[in-house]
Protein backbone atom coordinates (compact mmCIF):
# COMPACT_ATOMS: atom_id res chain seq x y z
CA UNK A 1 0.00 0.00 0.00
CA UNK A 2 1.08 3.33 -0.68
CA UNK A 3 2.33 6.18 1.64
CA UNK A 4 -0.90 8.01 0.31
CA UNK A 5 -3.02 5.43 0.27
CA UNK A 6 -2.15 5.08 4.23
CA UNK A 7 -3.28 8.48 4.82
CA UNK A 8 -6.48 7.65 3.20
CA UNK A 9 -7.15 4.93 5.11
CA UNK A 10 -6.16 6.91 8.72
CA UNK A 11 -8.60 9.96 7.53
CA UNK A 12 -11.20 7.58 6.91
CA UNK A 13 -11.09 5.90 10.22
CA UNK A 14 -11.11 9.38 12.45
CA UNK A 15 -14.32 10.55 10.02
CA UNK A 16 -16.19 7.48 10.43
CA UNK A 17 -14.92 6.64 14.52
CA UNK A 18 -14.22 10.23 16.34
CA UNK A 19 -16.13 12.58 17.67
CA UNK A 20 -15.83 15.98 15.71
CA UNK A 21 -13.43 17.49 17.83
CA UNK A 22 -10.95 14.31 17.27
CA UNK A 23 -11.29 13.88 13.66
CA UNK A 24 -10.71 17.45 12.70
CA UNK A 25 -7.23 16.69 13.50
CA UNK A 26 -5.51 15.99 10.15
CA UNK A 27 -1.77 16.12 11.56
CA UNK A 28 -0.07 14.53 14.62
CA UNK A 29 2.77 12.84 15.14
CA UNK A 30 3.03 9.13 13.03
CA UNK A 31 3.94 7.61 16.13
CA UNK A 32 1.21 8.38 18.35
CA UNK A 33 -1.49 7.79 16.00
CA UNK A 34 -2.63 4.68 15.90
CA UNK A 35 -2.56 4.59 19.97
CA UNK A 36 -4.86 7.85 19.80
CA UNK A 37 -7.36 6.89 17.40
CA UNK A 38 -7.81 3.24 19.21
CA UNK A 39 -8.11 5.08 22.46
CA UNK A 40 -10.78 7.39 20.74
CA UNK A 41 -12.64 5.11 19.46
CA UNK A 42 -12.70 3.16 23.36
CA UNK A 43 -13.74 7.00 24.60
CA UNK A 44 -16.52 7.17 22.73
CA UNK A 45 -17.96 3.51 24.40
CA UNK A 46 -18.40 4.88 28.13
CA UNK A 47 -21.37 6.68 27.95
CA UNK A 48 -23.31 8.84 30.72
CA UNK A 49 -24.17 7.30 33.83
CA UNK A 50 -25.58 9.78 35.69
CA UNK A 51 -29.36 8.60 34.57
CA UNK A 52 -28.53 5.19 35.88
CA UNK A 53 -27.86 6.84 39.23
CA UNK A 54 -31.48 8.11 39.68
CA UNK A 55 -32.80 4.63 37.82
CA UNK A 56 -31.76 3.02 40.53
CA UNK A 57 -32.61 6.03 43.31
CA UNK A 58 -36.40 5.99 41.58
CA UNK A 59 -36.36 2.06 42.19
CA UNK A 60 -35.33 2.15 45.67
CA UNK A 61 -38.08 4.44 46.63
CA UNK A 62 -40.37 2.24 44.73
CA UNK A 63 -39.72 -0.30 46.89
CA UNK A 64 -40.08 1.46 49.91
CA UNK A 65 -43.48 2.51 48.22
CA UNK A 66 -42.56 6.02 47.78
CA UNK A 67 -44.62 7.08 44.51
CA UNK A 68 -43.91 10.66 44.32
CA UNK A 69 -40.02 10.54 44.91
CA UNK A 70 -39.90 7.29 42.53
CA UNK A 71 -41.50 9.62 40.17
CA UNK A 72 -39.40 12.56 40.58
CA UNK A 73 -35.73 10.82 40.37
CA UNK A 74 -37.21 8.98 37.01
CA UNK A 75 -38.33 11.99 35.52
CA UNK A 76 -34.72 13.38 36.16
CA UNK A 77 -33.15 9.78 34.39
CA UNK A 78 -35.58 10.75 31.63
CA UNK A 79 -34.58 14.16 30.76
CA UNK A 80 -30.76 12.97 31.44
CA UNK A 81 -28.60 12.46 28.27
CA UNK A 82 -27.80 8.79 26.50
CA UNK A 83 -30.77 7.43 28.61
CA UNK A 84 -32.58 5.11 27.56
CA UNK A 85 -35.89 6.46 27.12
CA UNK A 86 -38.04 3.64 25.93
CA UNK A 87 -37.11 1.67 29.04
CA UNK A 88 -37.41 4.12 31.24
CA UNK A 89 -41.47 4.81 29.82
CA UNK A 90 -42.08 1.41 30.86
CA UNK A 91 -41.33 1.39 34.33
CA UNK A 92 -43.15 4.93 34.30
CA UNK A 93 -46.44 3.16 33.05
CA UNK A 94 -45.58 0.73 36.51
CA UNK A 95 -45.74 3.99 38.44
CA UNK A 96 -48.60 5.68 36.90
CA UNK A 97 -50.77 2.31 37.97
CA UNK A 98 -49.67 2.38 41.05
CA UNK A 99 -50.70 6.22 41.74
CA UNK A 100 -54.46 4.86 40.28
CA UNK A 101 -53.79 6.76 36.77
CA UNK A 102 -54.66 3.61 34.53
CA UNK A 103 -55.81 5.94 31.92
CA UNK A 104 -52.60 7.34 31.35
CA UNK A 105 -50.22 3.94 32.07
CA UNK A 106 -52.64 2.62 28.85
CA UNK A 107 -51.62 5.78 26.41
CA UNK A 108 -47.99 5.33 27.99
CA UNK A 109 -47.70 1.08 27.17
CA UNK A 110 -49.07 1.83 24.09
CA UNK A 111 -47.12 4.31 22.91
CA UNK A 112 -43.68 2.59 23.81
CA UNK A 113 -44.71 -0.82 22.33
CA UNK A 114 -45.39 0.67 19.09
CA UNK A 115 -41.82 2.00 18.93
CA UNK A 116 -40.30 -1.20 20.50
CA UNK A 117 -41.91 -2.38 17.87
CA UNK A 118 -39.93 -0.49 15.17
CA UNK A 119 -36.48 -0.67 17.17
CA UNK A 120 -36.94 -4.66 17.23
CA UNK A 121 -36.45 -4.49 13.30
CA UNK A 122 -32.94 -5.07 12.38
CA UNK A 123 -30.72 -2.22 11.64
CA UNK A 124 -27.65 -2.58 9.94
CA UNK A 125 -25.95 0.63 11.38
CA UNK A 126 -26.41 -0.47 14.94
CA UNK A 127 -25.30 -3.95 14.04
CA UNK A 128 -22.29 -2.54 12.82
CA UNK A 129 -21.66 0.12 15.41
CA UNK A 130 -22.11 -2.78 18.17
CA UNK A 131 -19.70 -4.58 16.66
CA UNK A 132 -17.25 -1.51 17.19
CA UNK A 133 -18.55 -0.73 20.82
CA UNK A 134 -20.41 -3.73 22.47
CA UNK A 135 -24.10 -4.91 22.41
CA UNK A 136 -25.84 -1.77 24.07
CA UNK A 137 -25.38 -0.24 20.81
CA UNK A 138 -28.50 -1.58 19.62
CA UNK A 139 -31.87 0.18 20.46
CA UNK A 140 -33.58 -1.27 23.75
CA UNK A 141 -36.26 -3.31 22.70
CA UNK A 142 -37.22 -5.57 25.17
CA UNK A 143 -36.24 -9.01 25.89
CA UNK A 144 -38.73 -11.36 24.64
CA UNK A 145 -40.87 -11.90 27.32
CA UNK A 146 -40.89 -7.93 28.67
CA UNK A 147 -42.90 -7.88 24.79
CA UNK A 148 -45.24 -10.35 26.05
CA UNK A 149 -45.77 -8.74 29.71
CA UNK A 150 -46.40 -4.83 28.22
CA UNK A 151 -49.46 -6.66 26.39
CA UNK A 152 -50.65 -8.17 29.56
CA UNK A 153 -49.85 -4.41 31.30
CA UNK A 154 -51.85 -3.21 28.45
CA UNK A 155 -54.74 -5.42 28.85
CA UNK A 156 -54.72 -4.67 32.84
CA UNK A 157 -54.58 -1.05 32.49
CA UNK A 158 -57.67 -1.24 29.52
CA UNK A 159 -59.56 -3.42 31.98
CA UNK A 160 -58.92 -0.75 34.80
CA UNK A 161 -60.00 2.27 32.60
CA UNK A 162 -62.57 2.21 30.49
CA UNK A 163 -62.19 -1.11 29.05
CA UNK A 164 -62.42 -0.21 25.41
CA UNK A 165 -59.33 -1.97 23.97
CA UNK A 166 -59.53 -4.54 26.36
CA UNK A 167 -61.13 -7.03 23.79
CA UNK A 168 -58.66 -6.05 21.00
CA UNK A 169 -55.62 -6.51 23.41
CA UNK A 170 -57.35 -10.31 23.68
CA UNK A 171 -57.47 -11.12 20.60
CA UNK A 172 -53.54 -9.52 19.83
CA UNK A 173 -52.84 -11.99 22.74
CA UNK A 174 -54.79 -14.90 21.68
CA UNK A 175 -52.94 -14.35 18.44
CA UNK A 176 -49.27 -14.85 19.86
CA UNK A 177 -50.65 -17.97 21.97
CA UNK A 178 -51.74 -19.55 18.84
CA UNK A 179 -48.59 -18.72 17.11
CA UNK A 180 -46.48 -19.65 19.67
CA UNK A 181 -48.16 -23.04 20.37
CA UNK A 182 -47.57 -23.66 16.76
CA UNK A 183 -43.72 -23.06 16.76
CA UNK A 184 -44.07 -25.20 19.27
CA UNK A 185 -45.35 -28.03 17.33
CA UNK A 186 -44.06 -27.57 14.51
CA UNK A 187 -40.17 -28.13 16.48
CA UNK A 188 -41.85 -31.16 17.61
CA UNK A 189 -43.22 -32.31 14.46
CA UNK A 190 -40.02 -31.64 12.60
CA UNK A 191 -37.99 -33.77 15.87
CA UNK A 192 -40.26 -36.69 15.71
CA UNK A 193 -39.61 -36.60 11.70
CA UNK A 194 -36.01 -36.20 12.00
CA UNK A 195 -35.27 -39.25 15.12
CA UNK A 196 -38.17 -41.74 12.71
CA UNK A 197 -35.81 -41.13 10.10
CA UNK A 198 -32.66 -41.78 11.26
CA UNK A 199 -34.37 -44.93 12.91
CA UNK A 200 -36.18 -46.10 9.32
CA UNK A 201 -34.08 -44.50 6.60
CA UNK A 202 -36.02 -46.68 4.68
CA UNK A 203 -39.37 -45.83 5.52
CA UNK A 204 -39.42 -42.43 6.70
CA UNK A 205 -42.46 -41.46 6.59
CA UNK A 206 -43.81 -43.86 9.09
CA UNK A 207 -44.37 -43.30 12.34
CA UNK A 208 -44.51 -39.77 11.73
CA UNK A 209 -46.47 -37.78 14.40
CA UNK A 210 -48.71 -35.12 13.73
CA UNK A 211 -49.02 -32.23 16.52
CA UNK A 212 -52.49 -30.36 17.55
CA UNK A 213 -52.90 -28.08 20.47
CA UNK A 214 -52.39 -27.06 23.33
CA UNK A 215 -49.20 -29.38 22.96
CA UNK A 216 -50.45 -32.60 22.35
CA UNK A 217 -49.15 -34.96 19.80
CA UNK A 218 -51.52 -37.12 18.13
CA UNK A 219 -51.04 -40.57 16.13
CA UNK A 220 -51.38 -40.87 12.18
CA UNK A 221 -52.46 -44.58 11.09
CA UNK A 222 -49.24 -45.65 11.78
CA UNK A 223 -49.07 -48.39 14.45
CA UNK A 224 -45.55 -47.64 16.12
CA UNK A 225 -46.90 -43.93 17.53
CA UNK A 226 -48.20 -42.56 20.65
CA UNK A 227 -49.57 -39.59 21.87
CA UNK A 228 -46.66 -37.58 23.44
CA UNK A 229 -47.15 -34.46 26.04
CA UNK A 230 -45.11 -31.47 24.68
CA UNK A 231 -44.60 -29.51 27.85
CA UNK A 232 -44.98 -25.73 27.71
CA UNK A 233 -41.12 -23.94 28.52
CA UNK A 234 -41.14 -20.95 31.60
CA UNK A 235 -39.82 -19.09 29.15
CA UNK A 236 -43.56 -18.96 28.34
CA UNK A 237 -44.99 -18.43 31.18
CA UNK A 238 -46.51 -14.60 30.59
CA UNK A 239 -48.53 -16.33 27.95
CA UNK A 240 -50.57 -17.78 31.14
CA UNK A 241 -51.55 -14.54 31.96
CA UNK A 242 -52.38 -13.41 28.73
CA UNK A 243 -54.79 -16.61 28.24
CA UNK A 244 -56.09 -15.63 31.66
CA UNK A 245 -56.71 -11.75 30.81
CA UNK A 246 -58.45 -13.41 27.84
CA UNK A 247 -60.55 -15.50 29.53
CA UNK A 248 -61.49 -12.67 31.35
CA UNK A 249 -62.52 -10.13 29.34
CA UNK A 250 -63.95 -12.15 26.50
CA UNK A 251 -66.07 -14.07 29.20
CA UNK A 252 -69.18 -11.47 29.00
CA UNK A 253 -69.92 -12.16 25.76
CA UNK A 254 -71.97 -15.68 25.21
CA UNK A 255 -71.18 -16.19 21.59
CA UNK A 256 -67.49 -15.78 22.64
CA UNK A 257 -67.91 -19.48 24.81
CA UNK A 258 -65.71 -21.70 22.47
CA UNK A 259 -62.89 -18.97 22.64
CA UNK A 260 -63.69 -18.32 26.78
CA UNK A 261 -62.71 -22.03 27.17
CA UNK A 262 -59.90 -22.43 24.72
CA UNK A 263 -58.02 -19.48 26.72
CA UNK A 264 -58.90 -21.20 29.83
CA UNK A 265 -57.31 -24.64 28.77
CA UNK A 266 -54.46 -22.57 27.06
CA UNK A 267 -53.63 -21.24 31.03
CA UNK A 268 -53.27 -24.75 32.23
CA UNK A 269 -50.68 -25.19 29.26
CA UNK A 270 -48.49 -22.57 29.71
CA UNK A 271 -48.41 -22.72 33.79
CA UNK A 272 -49.91 -26.80 34.87
CA UNK A 273 -49.56 -25.40 38.53
CA UNK A 274 -52.16 -23.21 38.07
CA UNK A 275 -54.50 -25.43 36.89
CA UNK A 276 -56.23 -26.20 40.55
CA UNK A 277 -57.40 -22.17 39.53
CA UNK A 278 -59.09 -22.97 36.64
CA UNK A 279 -60.67 -26.10 36.96
CA UNK A 280 -64.32 -24.25 38.07
CA UNK A 281 -63.62 -24.99 42.09
CA UNK A 282 -63.71 -21.77 43.13
CA UNK A 283 -66.56 -20.36 40.41
CA UNK A 284 -66.65 -19.50 36.51
CA UNK A 285 -66.15 -16.39 34.65
CA UNK A 286 -69.03 -13.88 33.43
CA UNK A 287 -71.73 -15.68 31.29
CA UNK A 288 -70.47 -19.21 32.60
CA UNK A 289 -71.44 -18.19 36.06
CA UNK A 290 -74.58 -19.42 37.69
CA UNK A 291 -77.33 -16.82 36.59
CA UNK A 292 -77.19 -13.52 38.97
CA UNK A 293 -73.72 -13.97 39.67
CA UNK A 294 -70.28 -12.55 38.67
CA UNK A 295 -66.50 -13.23 38.91
CA UNK A 296 -64.39 -11.18 41.44
CA UNK A 297 -60.24 -11.26 40.07
CA UNK A 298 -57.99 -9.96 42.37
CA UNK A 299 -54.38 -9.72 40.90
CA UNK A 300 -51.68 -8.81 42.97
CA UNK A 301 -48.13 -8.05 41.29
CA UNK A 302 -45.79 -9.26 43.96
CA UNK A 303 -41.94 -8.21 44.54
CA UNK A 304 -39.71 -7.17 41.54
CA UNK A 305 -38.28 -8.44 38.73
CA UNK A 306 -34.60 -9.74 38.65
CA UNK A 307 -32.54 -7.26 37.62
CA UNK A 308 -29.53 -8.46 34.76
CA UNK A 309 -26.51 -8.21 35.84
CA UNK A 310 -22.87 -8.99 33.31
CA UNK A 311 -21.29 -12.45 33.69
CA UNK A 312 -17.90 -13.19 32.19
CA UNK A 313 -17.88 -16.01 30.04
CA UNK A 314 -14.46 -17.29 31.57
CA UNK A 315 -13.90 -20.19 29.01
CA UNK A 316 -14.72 -18.42 25.78
CA UNK A 317 -12.00 -15.68 27.17
CA UNK A 318 -9.55 -18.10 28.00
CA UNK A 319 -10.08 -19.61 24.10
CA UNK A 320 -9.34 -16.17 22.49
CA UNK A 321 -6.73 -15.44 24.55
CA UNK A 322 -4.89 -18.76 23.10
CA UNK A 323 -6.05 -18.31 19.70
CA UNK A 324 -4.72 -14.19 19.56
CA UNK A 325 -1.33 -15.69 21.14
CA UNK A 326 -0.90 -18.28 18.27
CA UNK A 327 -1.38 -15.39 16.12
CA UNK A 328 0.77 -13.72 17.42
CA UNK A 329 3.74 -16.22 17.49
CA UNK A 330 3.35 -17.28 13.82
CA UNK A 331 1.54 -13.74 12.15
CA UNK A 332 2.66 -10.73 10.82
CA UNK A 333 1.79 -8.65 13.85
CA UNK A 334 0.67 -9.17 16.66
CA UNK A 335 -2.94 -8.88 18.58
CA UNK A 336 -4.04 -7.24 22.01
CA UNK A 337 -4.00 -10.52 24.80
CA UNK A 338 -7.59 -10.92 25.29
CA UNK A 339 -7.22 -9.84 29.31
CA UNK A 340 -10.66 -8.52 29.79
CA UNK A 341 -13.48 -11.36 30.23
CA UNK A 342 -15.97 -11.87 27.54
CA UNK A 343 -19.27 -10.27 28.79
CA UNK A 344 -22.61 -11.63 29.07
CA UNK A 345 -26.01 -10.51 30.45
CA UNK A 346 -27.83 -12.96 32.93
CA UNK A 347 -30.36 -12.58 35.63
CA UNK A 348 -30.07 -11.76 39.40
CA UNK A 349 -32.79 -12.38 41.87
CA UNK A 350 -34.59 -9.29 43.54
CA UNK A 351 -36.58 -9.28 46.68
CA UNK A 352 -39.75 -11.72 45.51
CA UNK A 353 -42.05 -9.68 48.07
CA UNK A 354 -44.45 -11.93 50.20
CA UNK A 355 -44.84 -15.52 50.03
CA UNK A 356 -47.87 -16.71 48.05
CA UNK A 357 -49.46 -18.20 51.04
CA UNK A 358 -48.97 -14.70 52.62
CA UNK A 359 -51.72 -12.73 51.10
CA UNK A 360 -55.18 -13.71 51.49
CA UNK A 361 -58.60 -12.06 50.28
CA UNK A 362 -62.03 -12.67 52.08
CA UNK A 363 -65.22 -10.73 50.91
CA UNK A 364 -67.44 -9.67 53.37
CA UNK A 365 -70.97 -8.31 52.72
CA UNK A 366 -71.90 -4.74 53.53
CA UNK A 367 -74.40 -5.32 55.76
CA UNK A 368 -72.87 -8.26 57.94
CA UNK A 369 -69.43 -6.49 59.28
CA UNK A 370 -66.59 -8.92 60.57
CA UNK A 371 -69.16 -12.12 58.55
CA UNK A 372 -66.93 -13.92 56.17
CA UNK A 373 -69.30 -15.02 52.90
CA UNK A 374 -66.24 -16.28 50.82
CA UNK A 375 -62.32 -16.20 51.30
CA UNK A 376 -59.87 -17.65 48.91
CA UNK A 377 -55.69 -17.97 48.24
CA UNK A 378 -53.90 -16.93 45.68
CA UNK A 379 -52.15 -19.06 43.27
CA UNK A 380 -48.80 -18.04 41.39
CA UNK A 381 -49.79 -17.37 37.81
CA UNK A 382 -46.11 -16.05 36.89
CA UNK A 383 -43.37 -16.54 37.85
CA UNK A 384 -40.38 -13.79 36.51
CA UNK A 385 -37.53 -15.34 38.32
CA UNK A 386 -38.56 -18.61 36.48
CA UNK A 387 -38.69 -17.00 33.18
CA UNK A 388 -35.89 -14.50 33.13
CA UNK A 389 -33.71 -18.18 33.90
CA UNK A 390 -34.82 -19.24 31.08
CA UNK A 391 -34.67 -16.20 29.10
CA UNK A 392 -31.06 -16.92 29.84
CA UNK A 393 -30.32 -20.32 29.01
CA UNK A 394 -32.44 -19.85 25.75
CA UNK A 395 -30.37 -17.09 24.86
CA UNK A 396 -27.06 -17.23 26.29
CA UNK A 397 -25.04 -18.93 23.51
CA UNK A 398 -26.16 -16.57 20.87
CA UNK A 399 -24.93 -13.87 23.57
CA UNK A 400 -21.31 -15.54 23.43
CA UNK A 401 -21.32 -15.82 20.02
CA UNK A 402 -22.13 -12.57 19.49
CA UNK A 403 -19.61 -11.30 21.83
CA UNK A 404 -17.16 -13.56 20.16
CA UNK A 405 -17.61 -12.20 16.86
CA UNK A 406 -16.85 -8.71 18.65
CA UNK A 407 -13.70 -9.68 19.58
CA UNK A 408 -12.68 -11.09 16.38
CA UNK A 409 -13.82 -8.02 14.70
CA UNK A 410 -11.94 -5.41 17.26
CA UNK A 411 -8.59 -7.42 17.05
CA UNK A 412 -8.90 -7.72 13.52
CA UNK A 413 -9.27 -3.95 13.51
CA UNK A 414 -6.02 -3.73 15.41
CA UNK A 415 -4.32 -5.91 12.91
CA UNK A 416 -5.43 -3.77 9.86
CA UNK A 417 -4.31 -0.22 11.51
CA UNK A 418 -1.26 -1.93 11.78
CA UNK A 419 -0.64 -2.70 8.49
CA UNK A 420 -1.84 0.40 6.84
CA UNK A 421 0.38 2.09 9.22
CA UNK A 422 3.01 -0.12 8.37
CA UNK A 423 4.08 -0.79 12.45
CA UNK A 424 6.83 -3.49 12.95
CA UNK A 425 6.65 -6.24 15.85
CA UNK A 426 8.27 -5.18 18.93
CA UNK A 427 8.09 -1.67 18.55
CA UNK A 428 6.99 0.86 21.40
CA UNK A 429 4.27 1.70 18.64
CA UNK A 430 3.36 -1.31 18.35
CA UNK A 431 3.28 -1.98 22.47
CA UNK A 432 1.05 1.11 22.33
CA UNK A 433 -1.56 0.04 19.72
CA UNK A 434 -1.92 -3.15 21.61
CA UNK A 435 -2.48 -1.69 25.18
CA UNK A 436 -5.34 0.25 23.25
CA UNK A 437 -6.52 -2.61 21.65
CA UNK A 438 -7.00 -3.88 25.11
CA UNK A 439 -8.52 -0.83 26.43
CA UNK A 440 -10.58 -1.13 23.88
CA UNK A 441 -12.21 -4.46 24.82
CA UNK A 442 -12.14 -3.97 28.62
CA UNK A 443 -14.30 -1.41 27.77
CA UNK A 444 -17.41 -3.52 26.56
CA UNK A 445 -19.78 -4.38 28.81
CA UNK A 446 -22.81 -6.99 28.89
CA UNK A 447 -26.40 -5.57 27.65
CA UNK A 448 -28.04 -5.45 31.05
CA UNK A 449 -30.86 -3.04 30.10
CA UNK A 450 -34.46 -4.58 31.46
CA UNK A 451 -37.75 -3.86 32.79
CA UNK A 452 -37.43 -2.91 36.91
CA UNK A 453 -40.37 -2.51 37.84
CA UNK A 454 -42.14 -5.60 36.34
CA UNK A 455 -42.89 -7.55 39.68
CA UNK A 456 -41.35 -10.22 40.70
CA UNK A 457 -45.01 -12.54 40.51
CA UNK A 458 -48.19 -12.46 39.25
CA UNK A 459 -50.63 -14.17 41.87
CA UNK A 460 -54.02 -14.37 41.10
CA UNK A 461 -56.96 -15.69 42.92
CA UNK A 462 -60.99 -15.59 41.95
CA UNK A 463 -64.27 -16.07 43.15
CA UNK A 464 -67.86 -16.18 42.04
CA UNK A 465 -70.51 -13.79 43.98
CA UNK A 466 -73.52 -12.75 43.29
CA UNK A 467 -74.55 -9.46 41.98
CA UNK A 468 -74.20 -6.99 44.79
CA UNK A 469 -72.11 -4.78 46.84
CA UNK A 470 -69.69 -6.46 48.42
CA UNK A 471 -66.32 -5.50 51.17
CA UNK A 472 -63.25 -7.08 49.68
CA UNK A 473 -60.85 -7.64 52.34
CA UNK A 474 -57.06 -7.93 51.49
CA UNK A 475 -54.05 -9.13 53.73
CA UNK A 476 -51.16 -9.99 54.24
CA UNK A 477 -50.06 -12.10 57.35
CA UNK A 478 -46.20 -12.37 57.06
CA UNK A 479 -43.14 -11.61 59.38
CA UNK A 480 -43.49 -8.31 61.47
CA UNK A 481 -47.44 -6.22 61.64
CA UNK A 482 -49.96 -7.89 59.04
CA UNK A 483 -51.27 -4.98 57.16
CA UNK A 484 -54.81 -5.09 55.70
CA UNK A 485 -56.78 -3.36 53.22
CA UNK A 486 -60.55 -2.95 52.65
CA UNK A 487 -62.34 -2.61 49.32
CA UNK A 488 -65.65 -1.76 48.33
CA UNK A 489 -66.06 -3.60 45.03
CA UNK A 490 -69.39 -3.88 42.80
CA UNK A 491 -69.95 -7.57 41.22
CA UNK A 492 -72.54 -7.52 38.32
CA UNK A 493 -74.57 -10.31 36.63
CA UNK A 494 -72.23 -12.01 34.40
CA UNK A 495 -69.77 -9.60 34.54
CA UNK A 496 -66.44 -9.69 36.18
CA UNK A 497 -64.82 -7.08 38.98
CA UNK A 498 -60.82 -6.79 38.37
CA UNK A 499 -58.91 -5.56 42.06
CA UNK A 500 -55.03 -5.27 41.37
CA UNK A 501 -53.33 -4.38 44.00
CA UNK A 502 -48.97 -3.81 43.41
CA UNK A 503 -46.94 -4.94 46.71
CA UNK A 504 -43.51 -4.22 45.74
CA UNK A 505 -41.66 -5.07 49.04
CA UNK A 506 -43.53 -6.54 52.14
CA UNK A 507 -46.68 -3.97 52.22
CA UNK A 508 -49.15 -2.63 49.44
CA UNK A 509 -48.30 0.45 47.72
CA UNK A 510 -49.95 3.18 45.67
CA UNK A 511 -53.78 2.80 45.11
CA UNK A 512 -55.73 -0.63 45.22
CA UNK A 513 -57.47 0.20 41.81
CA UNK A 514 -61.25 -1.41 40.84
CA UNK A 515 -61.92 -2.19 36.75
CA UNK A 516 -64.10 -4.28 35.04
CA UNK A 517 -67.56 -3.80 36.24
CA UNK A 518 -66.69 -1.49 38.97
CA UNK A 519 -63.99 1.18 38.51
CA UNK A 520 -62.59 2.74 41.59
CA UNK A 521 -59.17 3.39 43.32
CA UNK A 522 -58.34 3.19 46.48
CA UNK A 523 -55.51 4.69 48.13
CA UNK A 524 -53.64 2.54 50.64
CA UNK A 525 -53.71 4.20 53.81
CA UNK A 526 -50.20 3.11 55.66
Amino acid sequence: MMQGDSGNVRLTFQRCFLPRRIAGITAFPSLTAPVILLLAVASTIAGCSGWQKTHEAALTAWSAGDLETSTSKLDASQSSMRAEKEMLELDQGVLQLAAGEPAQAETRFRRVRDELEHLAQKDVTETATSMMTDSRAVAYSGRDFERQMLLNMLMISSVLNDGQDAFAYSLQASEKSIARQEAIASSAKKSKEEAVAEAKPADSTSGIARVSFPGTVEPTDAADTRIVEIPAAPLDQPLALSSYLTAMVQSESSSRSGEVEAALQEVKYWNPKFEQLVNGARGEMGVRCQRGNGTLHVIALVGQAPRWVSESAEPTSAALLIADRIISATGKHTLPPTLAAVKISKPERCFQGVPVSAIRCSVQAPDQPGTTIAQTNFSTLVDLNEVAEASYREHRDEEIAAAITRRVMKKGTVYVLKESQRIHNNTWVDLGVNAAGVVWEAMEKADTRSWRTLPARVDVSRCELPKGHWNIQLSLAHYGSPQTVTIPAYVDDGRNTCVVCLIPDRSFAGHILVGGADRAKIPVKP
